[in-house]
């Protein structure tokens, strides 16, 4: 009877751990080959019915022990008010051991992001263009980009 109780809470626990609230999602996986090209950005437009604080996160696929260690990318969001907001980063892909720091399944990983955590977001229309900054002609192994707004 014990063991059905603590199955039994494991389950609920899983179920409301995975009960994260959805306002925005979009993953963009049309890339030739796997290949992102350097000189090939990729936007995300959304209009948000109401004000709300949430968090934005960009979601990166890639395939299983990519082969660096992080990838420059530079990420323009345009606010409702017409206010444009720019933040570089080199996304760690593997951490100190070399350990991929994605959620593997198979060859598939989706690396999560937080871009804004906590952030008050207007009532409006976002734009979020994602820039490929890797120093080469594309970025190989690359399955997908995308953005999300989660409360």
């Amino acid at each position: 009877m014990k063991i059905k109780i603590g199955l039994l809470f494991i389950v609920l626990f899983l179920l409301q751990s995975c009960n994260e609230k959805v306002i925005y999602r979009n993953f963009d996986s049309n890339f030739e080959n796997n290949r992102w090209s350097s000189n090939d950005a990729r936007s995300f437009a959304f209009a948000l019915e109401k004000e709300e604080n949430a968090n934005l996160r960009l979601h990166f696929g890639h395939i299983y022990d990519f082969q660096f260690e992080s990838i420059p990318l530079e990420v323009n969001i345009t606010y409702p008010n017409g206010n444009k907001e720019t933040i570089s980063l080199d996304l760690k892909v593997k951490n100190e051991k070399g350990e991929d720091m994605a959620d593997c399944s198979g060859d598939v990983c989706d690396l999560y992001y937080s871009l804004k955590s906590n952030f008050h977001f207007q009532k409006g229309n976002y734009k979020v263009v994602i820039n490929n900054k890797f120093n080469s002609a594309y970025l190989p192994n690359v399955l997908g980009i995308g953005v999300q707004i989660i409360k």
